[in-house]
């Protein structure tokens, strides 16, 4: 029995922000971004959005950096193992629909 295979974790997973997030990381791993451009991309009210980031953070997914006095950005933390198995993962996923 073939299933057919995504190339978005949140396809494959199921609807979720963080999975959204996750994804949106994965696609952008070299740029950092502040809450409202995270928003912004996935198509999501910043106030939905800023729960899940700190989570992601506390992970060590994503890297929190500080930006003048209040404003933060944020990257995906390459060097994490599992956001190593998770870009595999994505790659697989992409390579194989």
């Amino acid at each position: 029995m073939n299933i057919p295979v995504t190339s978005s974790l949140n396809d494959l997973l199921g609807p979720s922000i963080f999975l959204l997030i996750l994804d949106m990381f994965l696609e952008n791993p070299c740029q950092w971004m502040n809450l409202r451009e995270i928003a912004r991309r996935i198509d999501k009210n910043p106030g939905s959005v800023s729960p899940v980031i700190p989570n992601l953070v506390e992970r060590g997914i994503l890297q929190d950096c500080k930006v003048g006095k209040v404003s933060i950005v944020y990257h995906l933390n390459e060097s994490n193992p599992e956001v190593k198995a998770l870009q595999r993962l994505k790659q697989e996923l992409t390579t194989s629909s």
